[in-house]
């Protein structure tokens, strides 16, 4: 144990030189050790006199916090034991640790009550809230990033129809609405049990489909396509700490690795 702390801290005096490449070779090394005893360090350090090493170690804390995160998810999409809007919102926070969605919540509250207080949830109903509080699919909006996040979403109002979808389906469970998200020509929809579709993005438009035109999703289906957009926007903007948290995201939940792929996105 001695040996393992002596080690961390020799780690971090190296985190504080000036050469860069040696204090960004010293915190790699300091993460992969992943352990209790690192957490402590980093809370030991968060305020730290030297203004270099206090920006360092904010930034190893930073890195560490997403990991965790990463596991968490990880570990409750192959459990089972996370609703759809559950893991959009913990998406959310897998892009900003520092979000807030209490915000979301109270917003979500505000909704479920107006679905409660009306007629019986059915798709007429759902599209006469969700047009009410101007819910809408902006067009040509794949690369913008706040159409994926629920925070975003629900302050603004605009959305993506993956995002859209799964809030409007969440808000109608509570009046007992029991439909499912499907995709159709190309888009997420609501669909009930009598094969009639809500598309949010031809705003709110109700009307009917054959069944074979119809591709089920299930809730890891629909995070996968968020983390998918997320991962390509990073991609496109060339944000490489991005690419590499929803990279890995990506990589686990299709049972792979990260590191197995070339530079830039597995190992140097």
């Amino acid at each position: 144990m001695r040996d393992s702390e002596s080690h961390l801290r020799a780690l971090l005096n190296l985190i504080q030189d000036d050469n860069l490449k040696v204090a960004s070779l010293a915190m790699e090394e300091f993460l992969k050790q992943n352990s209790e005893q690192t957490e402590k360090m980093l809370a030991e350090h968060q305020e730290a006199a030297d203004p270099r090493m206090r920006g360092r170690i904010h930034q190893l804390s930073s890195i560490s916090n997403r990991r965790r995160q990463r596991i968490d998810f990880i570990r409750r999409v192959r459990s089972q034991d996370m609703g759809l809007w559950e893991g959009m919102c913990r998406i959310n926070s897998l892009y900003d640790a520092r979000a807030s969605l209490r915000h979301v919540s109270k917003r979500i509250r505000g909704l479920r009550s107006e679905m409660l207080d009306s007629s019986p949830a059915g798709l007429p109903k759902i599209a006469s809230i969700m047009r009410e509080h101007d819910f809408t699919v902006p067009e040509g909006g794949d690369t913008d990033i706040e159409l994926y996040l629920v925070e975003s979403v629900l302050a603004s109002s605009h959305g993506s129809d993956i995002i859209l979808a799964s809030l409007a389906q969440h808000i109608a469970e509570e009046a007992g609405w029991r439909g499912s998200i499907a995709l159709h020509e190309g888009r997420f929809i609501l669909v009930d049990n009598q094969c009639r579709l809500l598309d949010p993005a031809a705003g709110w438009q109700v009307s009917g489909s054959e069944k074979e035109m119809l591709h089920p999703c299930s809730s890891q289906d629909l995070w996968l396509a968020v983390l998918t957009r997320l991962f390509s926007i990073a991609l496109t903007e060339g944000h490489l700490r991005d690419i590499h948290h929803f990279g890995s995201l990506l990589a686990a939940l299709n049972g792979g690795d990260i590191s197995a792929l070339p530079s830039p996105l597995g190992k140097m």
